[in-house]
């Protein structure tokens, strides 16, 4: 997995412990390889509260049809961790274009 999934952090916040990050990161990488594929390279990390924030960075090869919509990405995503029992509050899908 390397350089794929990256900017992960463990924490607690309101007294909670947040989803171990390291099965998180685990959890999403076929996406990750599957991205890494196109051209893309997958980052995760906590967000405000019990938010997780997942990032697809493009490369400088991405290939910018591969990517599907952003509403069908964030399901998978959703229904791959709680299936994995990592729950969210609420997951951040953010694709390149949303950088600019």
């Amino acid at each position: 997995m390397e350089g794929s999934l990256e900017g992960y952090s463990r924490g607690t916040v309101s007294g909670k412990h947040q989803p171990d990050m390291e099965s998180v990161v685990a959890a999403l990488h076929p996406f990750s390889s599957g991205l890494e594929a196109d051209g893309y390279s997958l980052q995760v990390g906590l967000a405000e509260g019990d938010n997780l924030r997942v990032e697809i960075v493009a490369g400088p090869e991405a290939c910018e049809d591969c990517l599907i919509p952003r509403e069908m990405f964030t399901g998978m995503i959703a229904s791959t961790l709680d299936s994995k029992g990592l729950v969210f509050e609420q997951i951040t899908l953010v694709y390149p274009n949303d950088r600019i």
